[in-house]
């Protein structure tokens, strides 16, 4: 149905361009800068932003405008890395210059574990996951924190946890060679292949099980990928490196990949890559650097430059769409099927400078290989 839209569209002559989503800008803090990292089902997003006095500060967004999350918390600075869809969030704030995970609830803050510790995913009933002080993933439900360890090395890090309570996230497999994981309470770690390289890195899992994230092909460059059933499906690239990070329950993925050194926002769906900058109204202003979280609805939540600043940004189907159409993610040309060879070119989406972000990053964790914990 959306192909039929959009190509009764195109040949009518009504639209030059692949207009499937609407971009809100999510707001500030008072300072320049704006990132969001976790999306839930109704919408809500978190992240961190750069305030009037230029400290980062975590903020949650319900649709009016961004709430700082760390201000008058006596932290010094802090990142909302996840949602859940009861409002919960997790992420980091930093006292005295050291990380401590920390959950909200209703805007209030509550340690996780103490210092040096990060916290990265909630799931629905409140359980949450990150890394702990002496480098290692955690499980932690109800105040009590489980030091799940490592598959092999001694490092490890949660990124994301289902409402099982499986967790997707990466840890040293040998000394400097690191390993996507999912690990379940009642099986432990299993371990991620690769692309026919030596790394991955596990970011996000959904409910089915089905992981994202990128791992290393044999030549060496880094390439998004879906986990599905035990099998690693190379998501290809934009035309650069590419890195997944978020990941819905119909197993579409987010993520960023580069296209000729700029870092452009992608959605892989039904076994393309789209650029995401072809998808939105090309005067808007936008430059979509990188999309972290989707959403069962199609909601995608991301980072990019509004008129030349970084803001934080959300996606959302524009009035008759649901999914995206089967369009060529370089040039924007509909992909010819049997009964569509009369399908008219859709425009191609402007390719425009964005300023490459730079975010902390975990311990031993090679640059650019994927998200970083952030302050």
């Amino acid at each position: 149905m959306k192909f039929f839209l959009l190509s009764f569209a195109c040949a009518a002559g009504v639209a030059g361009a692949a207009t499937i989503f609407s971009v809100s800008d999510l707001g500030s803090l008072g300072g320049s800068a704006a990132q969001v990292f976790g999306l839930n089902a109704s919408g809500a997003a978190v992240g961190s932003a750069s305030t009037v006095f230029g400290y980062t500060h975590a903020f949650s967004n319900f649709g009016s405008g961004l709430v700082d999350l760390t201000l008058n918390t006596g932290a010094g600075g802090g990142s909302a890395s996840g949602i859940n869809d009861s409002g919960q969030v997790v992420g980091t704030q930093y006292v005295t210059g050291q990380a401590i995970a920390t959950v909200w609830t209703n805007g209030a803050p509550q340690a996780i574990s103490g210092a040096g510790s990060f916290g990265m995913g909630i799931n629905d009933s409140g359980t949450t996951t990150g890394m702990l002080a002496d480098g290692h993933a955690f499980s932690e439900s109800n105040g009590s924190v489980t030091d799940i360890g490592t598959r092999a090395g001694n490092w490890s890090a949660g990124y994301s946890i289902n409402n099982s309570g499986q967790i997707a996230g990466y840890g040293e497999s040998s000394p400097g060679v690191f390993r996507g994981f999912v690990w379940t309470p009642s099986a432990g770690f299993v371990q991620l292949g690769t692309l026919g390289g030596a790394g991955s890195y596990a970011m996000a899992i959904n409910d089915a099980g089905q992981v994202a994230g990128n791992a290393q092909n044999a030549g060496g460059s880094s390439h998004a990928f879906l986990w599905s059933g035990g099998v690693m499906l190379d998501l290809g690239t934009l035309g650069g490196s590419s890195y997944g990070y978020g990941i819905n329950a119909a197993g579409d993925v987010v993520g960023y990949s580069y296209v000729n050194g700029v870092q452009h926002a992608f959605l892989y769906e039904d076994g393309v890559m789209f650029d995401l900058n072809n998808l939105v109204d090309p005067s808007s202003g936008w430059s979509l650097s990188a999309a972290y979280a989707i959403n069962g609805s199609g909601q995608i939540a991301g980072s990019g430059m509004f008129n030349g600043v970084e803001h934080a940004f959300r996606l959302d189907y524009v009035a008759g769409y649901t999914d995206v159409a089967p369009v060529s993610a370089q040039t924007g040309i509909a992909t010819p099927e049997p009964a569509t060879w009369l399908i008219a070119a859709i425009g191609l989406g402007l390719i425009v400078s964005s300023k490459l972000r730079i975010r902390p990053r975990l311990p031993r964790q090679p640059k650019d290989r994927t998200r970083a914990l952030r302050r």
